[in-house]
């Protein structure tokens, strides 16, 4: 088995397994019961529907005014309830998962509500509203999916809510199995993968065949060709001298903090901070505006402070002119100075 990690494999197995376990029984679990409820409500006729939505609503303080008299008008007619005196209207879309209440429908209620004077307006759907819809659902409660669901269940028998229960506790429960048999797949290919990633890659042989071959090689030469090589003349001093100075010249010149002026403005401003932040008691620079050379001091900016930040600037025919400010150092009550190396 020193081909397989079976830590690695039982820790990814267990890891994806439980959390997989805890995400679909305690969250995806009451979601699928909802769905499961919400597809069978979705098989009810349209009275019927509209009856157990009634009832809910008295729960919430709601009644019905001429009940069977609003049905009669068919499943495009609202609903006339009343609460706390006032009158409300109250829509039924039945639908199945992929039905979408359009946000056309949603304003059409919500015009009603407003013409008949209501105090508002309930629209109800087995399934769901477009992205649009709570934009123009003035004065609307909009129920589908959860809210639905939590309206009209304890309404709903109890062998009904026992039935929702037991299929979405099958469904979760294949789903988890499902789950567990793709985390062990996965725990196997790490199992197997982990070892290779920590074994050590073999010596590269070549240098040991190098060294016997040339053991052979010295055995088999001659005397002669053992002995050592005549000393090369000694190089005149002279013939050495010209080396360091192109090694000299070989260094760019914007390495260093006096490189020449580029010609771009942009690149001279970056070399200016960079140089100026070199100095003694600077601790920062930067270009507040295209003009303005903010730098903050650690100390207090003595006369040779200002000719070395002057002497920088001077390098750059650009800026030589900018507006210099000097920041006082952290607790000190100086006030800000202000100064021009170079007029215009």
């Amino acid at each position: 088995m020193s081909s397989f990690s079976l830590w690695a494999a039982a820790a990814v197995a267990l890891t994806i397994g439980l959390a997989s376990t805890a995400y679909l029984w305690s969250y995806r679990r009451h979601r699928t019961e909802v769905s499961t409820g919400i597809a069978g409500l979705a098989k009810m006729r349209w009275r019927e529907f509209a009856r157990l939505i009634v009832e809910a609503l008295r729960e919430r303080g709601f009644e019905a005014e001429s009940v069977e008299e609003s049905l009669a008008r068919g499943t495009q007619a609202e609903l006339r309830l009343v609460r706390a005196g006032k009158p409300w209207l109250l829509a039924c879309k039945l639908g199945d998962a992929d039905y979408k209440v359009a946000a056309a429908t949603v304003a059409e209620l919500a015009d009603a509500v407003r013409f008949n004077g209501a105090a508002g307006g309930l629209l109800v759907t087995t399934g769901r509203f477009d992205t649009h819809s709570e934009r123009v659902a003035d004065g609307l409660d909009l129920y589908s999916g959860e809210t639905l669901w939590e309206l009209v269940e304890p309404l709903l028998p109890a062998s009904t809510r026992h039935e929702v229960i037991a299929a979405a506790q099958k469904r979760s429960i294949q789903t988890i199995v499902a789950a567990w048999a793709a985390a062990i797949v996965l725990a196997l290919i790490v199992g197997f993968v982990v070892p290779h990633l920590g074994s050590q890659p073999a010596a590269d042989p070549a240098p040991a065949a190098t060294e016997a071959v040339a053991d052979s090689a010295a055995a088999s030469a001659p005397a002669s060709a053992l002995e050592p090589a005549p000393a090369p003349a000694s190089v005149p001093p002279a013939s050495a001298a010209p080396t360091t100075p192109a090694a000299t010249q070989s260094a760019p010149a914007s390495t260093t903090p006096d490189a020449p002026p580029s010609g771009n403005a942009a690149a001279d401003r970056a070399q200016v901070i960079r140089t100026i932040a070199t100095l003694d008691g600077v601790e920062r620079a930067l270009w507040s505006t295209p003009s303005n050379l903010l730098i903050y001091r650690l100390t207090d900016a003595s006369k040779d402070d200002v000719d070395r930040i002057c002497q920088v600037l001077e390098r750059y025919p650009e800026l030589r002119s900018s507006r210099v400010q000097l920041q006082p150092p952290p607790g000190n009550a100086a006030r800000v100075r202000f100064f021009q190396c170079r007029a215009y």
